[in-house]
Formats: structure tokens, C-alpha cells, sequence
């Protein structure tokens, strides 16, 4: 192997080796950051090529030089063959073989394996684009195959060889890829399977290599180069089976097997192969059911993927033979019922894809059919299944996880077993299930002072989680299950899960309301318990209880106002905000005059509370304010929830305006408190939409003005939101009445200005990053305007310092803020200045002239960094507009500007010339359009470039 000396090396090479060290070795982030643009700009460089053959070749190399120039290699492979000169193609196949012959031999340097494998990559990458090198695998195999060190990089290349195949990054054509795969792949595949039979079973051969083998083989298989049909011709099938005997093979013989069955999927087609599989997978019930006496968690986790792949990939067949699938069935039930929740899992697909197959066969519209004797040992697992998650959904006898997150895990776990429980509906029968799990419930009842709560508590969720297979109307279960409740012991963890039993069920309960009385007392009772979570569960059952039964529970409203007033004052606020909810439901079905009337009755203490807190003294701190803020709260919940009234009763006629005089108080005296703010802006927002226009209007003008002066004073967000909002809502109504709103439109208009120069002076002090929320809602407000308004943002003096807001927004880390500023200046652009009238044109073309490079700047630097995947329509849009409004020459030196100040890292300088070439053929052809196919090439160049620096990355990250 010819060999530079590291001392001797050009200047290129050297300061590519002081990137690296940077790179890898210096302290400082911002170094490293530089070095790893630097590394990424010059990867796309011509001289890449001869300084990675000279860093990979130099024996005083450090190794992180080594794997750079490798992974460097490798990229320009797939990117940049078209740099080289096609007689210099050979030459690189020629030099990275050496390459690979000087890292596998046993002199080699530790860290050598991550080298070849990007050494391997790079040749895969090549024999693709290199039609000229006919006899690939030979040739490896001459140079590799016989050498002990070197054949687990030779079966690594067979392997990434295969999967390089479907690598959309090589540069050819689908026929191209397509001849070239038939060359590498189809046309070798008997000499491959040869080789791996071959190496399998050769003497001396390592696990290490045979797992290595057996890695190969998935690969082809999952690329279907080569069948389960030719794996069964050779002895790679029966030591697929064998090797689950040695521990060191176990995990990748389980793998094969699996790839296997799975591709038998066509069962038709590969019959003679799946009719040596299932009886393979069905011999395997002893060693399973040993280790599962054992207690071997991983041996019967990988007998489990096999089962369930089986079971999953030859369902009909299972059907069509039950007699003889019935041990496989059998087997994936204990897999099931295992103690291991880890394994458990691994069969919930089965039980779904089998069930569902299954039901069709037995059951006729959820009654069960004349199910034949054959299929009722399936009846028979399907009903032990329903135990073993009931089983499962215990919690720990003990009563604690080693950490919250491993509870939190298992509260998860237990919904994701809910789900087969559901399977077990589909197979049964809802009642029979039903049944089931209040025959555990009564038989642990029984058991007097040797049960425990888990065994009521679990049987109870599972009656939860099948709530959606239940017939509302069903007669025969839920109403024993419901009569059992009350009979139930006063332990938190039973209570809660009763409760929401009930809160699953309110549909049920809505057709059997005899139930109501009862179910609202046990509800109610659930508050007297001195648990968050009995509270909370009350407080959602009364919310869905309201909402599935609200014309039932109108004679109620008497008791859960006093509720409400009373105890229901004690819960916690998110407990009280679900109550306040439910009795929204309540009163939204009422006729509108009692509707009214109760709405005012429920709200007026509110109100009353809210009037006294703001008159009484300044309130301090977040526990002194928590009053008013959970005031404020339960008010909008009543306002959300009612949603509106319709008619509006004439006793409501000036409600409106006295309503907003005791929060026009309140945020007179908070408005610096972010916490009052936001629930009453949530107040008013609601307001806004519960009364109509003609009550709002009275007092419109008085409201944005005390919002105008709430942010100047305050800044914040909320205050722009709401105006928003009014604008959002009311502008269409205030346009259309023209001058008999010139009150409304002069607010409008101020508010405009007001807000965008505070925002603007906010930007200027604080800088964008610093006020994310305020920009977000800015940007959201002006569309409001452009919308709702247009007018008004087309006579606004404030045009300049919205496109400067708008531009500043597009740089900030949160993709949603960027792409509602990028939708304004689209909208700005296209609805707004398109549409000034002749009259209006000098305020177009100051717009175009001071702000048209600088939009056309940031977004096209954006769109090829840091924005959003989606922002590619927004942007499109802008450059379609600016396309439009300014002049082709014009518009071609603010993308020249653009693509100058990308560095080439980002956009390499051919790709830049490319651009500009492509806005060339716009401007030349006029036609706006081909902006989309320009910008969709530039972009997709830019992620290349992006998904080069980022693989990089990846494996320097991997080899280190």
C-alpha cells in the first residue's frame, strides 16, 4: 500500500489535520463548531479526494484523521463521482481495496472496524456507478474470502452491498439502478448463499463470524435477493433452527427465523417452504415451555417472536387447520400470561390480527354464531388471555416502582393491554368479558379480609378500557355491575377506579337514568376522599356524567349549585374547572331565557368574588393571587362551555358592558401580572364570542384601548391576542359598515400603530429571541388585520415596521412563529401592496425598494438552513410576489446577494451558479411558475448538503 509521510503532507492536508484535531480535541464549542464547517465545506471540494487518499494512506495519521478521510470518501462516492475524471474511477476502486486490505490485516489499528465499514460502504457505493468493474463479489471473495482476518469485512460488504441498493442518494436513473442491482444482486445470489452456507459451517469457524453470517443472509433476504424457498435448499435452514441451541447465536438465528417467516407472507406461493417452517416452529414447545419454567427471560423472549411472527404471518392457515396450529396458539398465550411485562407486548399484534380474523368466522353483528367445536379451544385462550391481563393490570403487591418513571411506564402499560382486552371483546363477546371481570371483582369480594385492593382494582379498569364495546343499551351485565358498586369497600384505589367506571359508561347510564340519583351521590362521595386522584376521577365522571346526560340532570341543578358553592369551593382548581364544565353542559340545553337565568346564578358569586378582590388591597405573589386567577378560570370554564345563548334574552342586553366594567377594573390594577393577565384575556376571549356583535360594540372601543395600554405598560402577550381576536372576529362586520363604524375603524387603526411600535421598540432593546411569545402573536395579529382589515394595514404608516417584525420573526428557533411570519409576508405581499389601487403605488414601491432584498435575502438563506420542511409553499409564494413587484434584474441581484452570503458548507458554489441559472430560465420565460421547480432544486440541494454534514456527524460520532 503506497504510503505518504504525515510530515511531508501538502498545506491542504495539513490544515484538514488541524480541522480535525479542532474537531475532535479542542475545548472550545466554538472551535469545534467552525472545524465542523469548515470539515463540511471542504468535503464537497475536488481536493478532498487526494488529501482523504493521503490522511487514509499516511502510516502517522491519527485514527480520528483516518475515519474522517473514510467517512469523506464514502460521501463523495455518492455525491461527487462526477468530479473525477472517468480514467481516475479505477483508480479510487484500486486504492480504497488497498485501504481495506491495510485495515483488516492483524497489524491493523484498534478502531479499524468503524474504517471498513465506511471503506465498504464507499465500494458498495461504487460498484454501483461503476458498470465498468463486472465481477464485483469474485473479486472480493478472491482478495478477502481466504483470509481468516478479513472475512467478517468480507460478509459486512456482501451485507451493506445489499442494502445500498435502495439508496436514493446514488445518482442514477430507475433503469440504471435497476440493470446494475440485476448485475450485483440477482445475478449472484446463488454464489452468495453458496459462500454463506459455505462460511456457516467451515472449520474453525467463530459465532462471531456466523452471526456476521447470519446478519448477511437477513440483509439479502429482507432486499428479497434471496427467498426462504432457497434458504431451504441449503443447510442454512436447519442450522437456522439449530443454532437456537448455542447461547451466542441465539439472538441472530431468532432474527433469521423471524425474516424468514415473514417473507413467506404469500403463503400460496411459498407453500413447500411454510410446510417446513411450521412444523420447525412447533417442535420448538419443549425447549419453550423449559424456559419458561426456568425463568430464562431471554430465551422466551426470542421463542415469543417467533410464535407471534408465525402466528401473525399464517393466521388463515391457523383458520383453515386449527387442529394443527393449535400449539402455536397455545404457545403465544403463555407468552402472554408470562410474568416478564417486557415480553408480554411482543403478542398484542397477534391477538388483534388473529382476533379480528377469527370474530369474522364466529360472530354475526356481536352475537355469537354457530361456532364450530374447531374453533372453540381458540374461545377457550381467548378467555385465559382476558385473565392474564387482568393479572397483569395489578399493581405491585408491594405498592411501589423503583422510580416515577417506571410507574408511569406501567400506567401506560396497562392501556396498551386495555387494547387487547378489546380483542378479547371482539372475540367473545362485550358481556361475556363484562361478566368475566365482575366475576373477579365478586370472587375477590369474597375472599372478606384476605383480599386486596389490586384484585378489585384490576378487573374494575379492564371493565374501563372495554367500555367501547359495550352496547349502551345492553340489560344483561352493566346493571349488575352498577347494583355492585356501591357494595364495593371505601378504599381509595377501589373508589377511583369505580368512579370512572361510571365515567365510562355515562351513555349507558343516559338510557337507564333510574341509575342517575345513585351514580351522582357515589360521584359526589368521591370529593370527601383526602386523595388528588378519587377527586380528580369525581370531577371528570361529573363532567362526562353532565355531558352524556345533561337533559336528565336538569332537575339537578339546585344540588350541584350547592355543591358548587359549598364543598365543591374546596377542590382543587383543575377538580373544580371539570365540575364548573359539567354544569355548563347542563345549562347549554336549557331554553334561553332559563339558560340565562341559571347562567347568572352560577356566575354571579364568581363575579361578586372577582369585583371584591379587584377593590380590596393589591394583592402580592402567586399565593395571594390564586383567588382571583381560579376565579377567573371558573369563569371562562362557564363561558366556554355554555358557549352562547340563542336568542340572547332581552335581561341580557347590557350584560356585556357590565361585566367587562368589573375586568376593565381588574386589569387596570394588574395589568403587570402575567398569571391575571392571561386569564382574564381567556375571559374576554371567551366574551367576545358568547355575546354578538351589537352587544360587543358599545364597549369596543373601550376595551382595545385599554389593551393598547395594558401592553405598552406591561408587555405582554395576551393583550395583543385579544385585539387579534376583536379584529378576528368583528373586523368583516366593521368593513362592511363603513363609515357608521368610523369609531370602531379609527381603533382599529390606532391599535394597529400602537402595537406595532411598542413591539417594534421591544425587538429593538431586547432582540426577537428574548420575546418569542409577543412576536408569535404580533405576526398573528397583523394576518388578523390582512384578513379581517386590509385596509387598515394598507393605510397604516406602520407598513415598513411590520415587514421588519415579520423578518425578525423568521428568525427565530420556534417553527411555528416562522411560519406565521412567513405566511404574513406572503399575505402582505399578495393581498395588501398587489392590491393598492394608483393612488397607493408610491407606498408600493418604497415597500419593494427598501424591503424587497431583505425579504428575499432572509428567506432564501432560511429556507436552505433552519426553516420548518413545510415552509417551502410560504417562501414560494413570497418570491412568486416579489417576482411580481419588482423588476427581473432587480430580483436576480437580490438572489445573487442571497446565495453569496450562504457559505459553502450550506449551498456549494456549483449549486449556487445552478440557482441562479434556474431564475435565469424564470425571468427569461416570464413565467412566474417555474419559481416552485427553481426553489424545490435549491432546497433539495441545500438538504443534501444538510443530510451530508449531519451523516458525518453520525458516523465520526459512532467510530469514535
Amino acid at each position: 500500500m503506497t504510503s505518504t509521510p504525515i510530515a511531508s503532507v501538502d498545506q491542504a492536508t495539513q490544515t484538514t489535520l488541524l480541522a480535525i484535531q479542532a474537531l475532535f480535541h479542542d475545548p472550545d464549542a466554538q472551535a469545534k463548531k467552525r472545524a465542523n464547517e469548515w470539515l463540511s465545506e471542504f468535503q464537497h471540494t475536488s481536493e478532498a479526494w487526494q488529501t482523504c487518499h493521503t490522511l487514509l494512506t499516511a502510516p502517522e495519521a491519527p485514527q480520528e484523521a483516518r475515519m474522517v478521510a473514510a467517512q469523506t470518501l464514502r460521501s463523495k462516492v455518492v455525491y461527487d463521482l462526477a468530479q473525477l475524471p472517468r480514467e481516475s474511477v479505477l483508480p479510487l476502486r484500486d486504492s480504497l481495496l488497498q485501504s481495506l486490505s491495510h485495515f483488516t490485516n492483524t497489524a491493523a489499528p484498534a478502531g479499524s472496524r468503524a474504517i471498513t465499514t465506511q471503506l465498504c460502504l464507499a465500494l458498495a457505493d461504487l460498484a454501483y456507478q461503476l458498470p465498468e468493474w463486472k465481477d464485483v463479489i469474485a473479486g472480493m471473495v478472491d482478495s478477502f474470502g481466504s483470509r481468516v482476518e478479513s472475512v467478517e469485512m468480507l460478509l459486512e460488504f456482501l451485507k451493506v452491498l445489499v442494502e445500498e441498493a435502495g439508496n436514493s442518494r446514488i445518482p442514477l436513473s430507475s433503469a440504471e439502478a435497476a440493470e446494475r442491482s440485476s448485475e450485483l444482486l440477482s445475478d449472484q445470489r446463488d454464489k452468495v448463499l453458496g459462500l454463506l452456507e459455505m462460511y456457516l459451517s467451515a472449520q474453525g469457524v467463530t459465532p462471531r463470524v456466523q452471526t456476521a453470517v447470519f446478519d448477511t443472509l437477513r440483509a439479502w433476504l429482507q432486499a428479497g435477493e434471496i427467498d426462504a424457498g432457497m434458504i431451504a435448499q441449503t443447510r442454512l435452514f436447519q442450522f437456522s433452527f439449530d443454532a437456537l441451541a448455542n447461547i451466542e447465536l441465539f439472538d441472530a438465528a431468532v432474527d433469521v427465523i423471524c425474516d424468514m417467516i415473514h417473507e413467506t407472507q404469500e403463503v400460496e406461493d411459498n407453500q413447500q417452504v411454510v410446510e417446513m417452517i411450521v412444523p420447525k416452529v412447533i417442535a420448538l414447545r419443549p425447549v419453550f415451555d423449559q424456559a419458561v419454567k426456568d425463568e430464562d427471560d431471554d430465551a422466551v423472549r426470542g421463542y415469543c417472536r417467533i410464535f407471534t411472527e408465525a402466528g401473525e404471518t399464517y393466521r388463515q392457515l391457523v383458520l383453515a387447520h386449527p387442529e394443527t396450529f393449535l400449539p402455536l396458539v397455545e404457545a403465544i398465550g403463555q407468552c402472554a400470561a408470562y410474568h416478564d411485562l417486557d415480553i408480554v407486548p411482543i403478542t398484542f399484534a397477534f391477538w388483534w390480527k388473529f382476533g379480528q380474523a377469527l370474530s369474522k368466522l364466529i360472530r354475526r353483528d356481536d352475537e355469537p354464531a354457530a361456532t364450530p367445536a374447531i374453533y372453540a379451544p381458540f374461545l377457550q385462550i381467548y378467555a385465559n388471555l382476558q385473565d392474564s391481563m387482568i393479572r397483569h393490570l395489578q399493581f405491585p403487591q408491594d405498592g411501589g416502582f423503583t422510580n416515577a418513571a417506571a410507574r408511569d411506564e406501567f400506567r401506560a402499560f396497562r392501556h396498551d393491554m386495555g387494547d387487547t382486552l378489546k380483542d378479547c371483546c371482539a372475540v367473545l363477546g362485550a358481556n361475556v368479558c363484562m361478566k368475566r371481570s365482575y366475576e373477579l371483582v365478586m370472587a375477590a369480594l369474597a375472599k372478606g379480609d384476605g383480599m386486596t385492593w389490586q384484585e378489585v382494582e384490576a378487573p374494575l379498569f379492564s371493565m374501563r378500557s372495554m367500555g367501547a364495546e359495550v352496547d349502551p343499551s345492553d340489560d344483561e351485565v352493566l346493571p349488575h355491575i352498577m347494583d355492585m358498586l356501591p357494595t364495593l369497600p371505601r378504599h381509595p384505589k377501589i373508589q377511583y377506579a369505580a368512579i370512572l367506571v361510571i365515567s365510562r359508561y355515562t351513555q349507558w347510564i343516559n338510557q337507564h337514568p333510574t341509575y342517575l340519583s345513585f351514580q351522582l351521590n357515589y360521584i359526589s362521595s368521591g370529593f370527601e376522599i383526602q386523595t388528588d386522584d378519587v377527586a380528580a376521577a369525581a370531577a371528570q365522571a361529573m363532567k362526562w356524567m353532565c355531558k352524556d346526560c345533561k337533559e336528565h340532570l336538569v332537575p339537578y341543578l339546585g344540588q350541584l349549585y350547592t355543591f358548587i358553592t359549598t364543598a365543591g369551593a374546596a377542590l382543587e382548581i383543575d377538580d373544580r374547572i371539570e365540575v364548573t364544565e359539567a354544569i355548563g353542559y347542563v345549562i347549554s340545553i336549557m331554553p334561553p331565557n332559563d339558560a340565562a337565568e341559571a347562567l347568572q346564578r352560577f356566575t354571579q358569586p364568581i363575579l361578586q368574588q372577582i369585583q371584591t378582590l379587584a377593590a380590596g388591597p393589591v394583592l402580592q405573589g402567586r399565593e395571594e393571587l390564586t383567588p382571583l386567577t381560579e376565579a377567573l378560570e371558573q369563569l371562562e370554564a362557564y363561558l366556554a362551555t355554555v358557549s352562547s345563548i340563542k336568542p340572547l334574552p332581552p335581561s341580557c342586553q347590557n350584560t356585556a358592558g357590565a361585566v367587562y366594567q368589573v375586568l376593565d377594573a381588574l386589569i387596570d390594577k394588574y395589568f403587570a401580572s402575567y398569571s391575571v393577565a392571561d386569564r382574564v384575556c381567556n375571559v374576554i376571549r371567551r366574551g367576545l364570542s358568547f355575546f354578538p356583535f351589537e352587544n360587543i360594540r358599545p364597549i369596543m372601543s373601550t376595551l382595545l384601548d385599554r389593551l393598547n395600554v395594558s401592553f405598552e405598560r406591561s408587555g405582554h402577550p395576551q393583550y395583543i391576542w385579544i385585539i387579534g381576536k376583536c379584529v378576528g372576529l368583528f373586523g368583516n362586520a366593521v368593513e362592511e359598515l363603513g363609515p357608521a363604524a368610523a369609531d370602531i375603524q379609527h381603533s382599529f387603526a390606532t391599535s394597529l400603530e400602537r402595537v406595532t411600535v411598542q413591539v417594534r421598540q421591544m425587538e429593538v432593546s431586547q432582540g426577537a429571541r428574548a420575546i418569542p411569545d409577543v412576536m408569535e402573536d404580533f405576526c398573528q395579529l397583523v394576518l388578523a388585520y390582512v384578513m379581517r382589515a386590509p385596509s387598515t394595514v394598507r393605510a397604516t404608516p406602520q407598513l415598513p415596521n411590520i415587514f421588519e417584525l415579520a423578518l425578525a420573526s423568521t428568525l427565530l428557533p420556534a417553527g411555528q412563529t416562522v411560519m406565521t411570519a412567513l405566511e404574513l409576508i406572503e399575505d402582505l405581499l399578495r393581498s395588501v401592496l398587489a392590491t393598492n389601487g394608483p393612488t397607493d403605488q408610491p407606498v408600493l414601491q418604497a415597500v419593494v425598494q427598501q424591503y424587497g432584498q431583505k425579504i428575499l435575502v432572509t428567506v432564501l438563506q432560511g429556507i436552505a438552513q433552519e426553516y420548518p420542511e413545510d415552509s417551502q409553499d410560504p417562501v414560494t409564494g413570497i418570491v412568486k410576489a416579489l417576482c411580481g413587484l419588482a423588476p427581473p434584474e432587480t430580483v436576480r441581484q437580490w438572489i445573487s446577494v442571497a446565495l453569496e452570503g450562504l457559505p459553502g458548507h450550506v449551498i456549494p458554489a456549483s449549486s449556487k451558479q445552478e440557482t441562479l441559472q434556474m431564475f435565469d430560465r424564470v425571468f427569461a420565460e416570464g413565467n412566474p411558475e417555474l419559481v416552485k421547480s427553481a426553489l424545490r432544486v435549491y432546497v433539495r440541494t441545500a438538504r443534501r448538503a444538510r443530510d451530508r454534514r449531519d451523516r458525518m456527524s453520525n458516523t465520526l460520532s459512532e467510530g469514535r
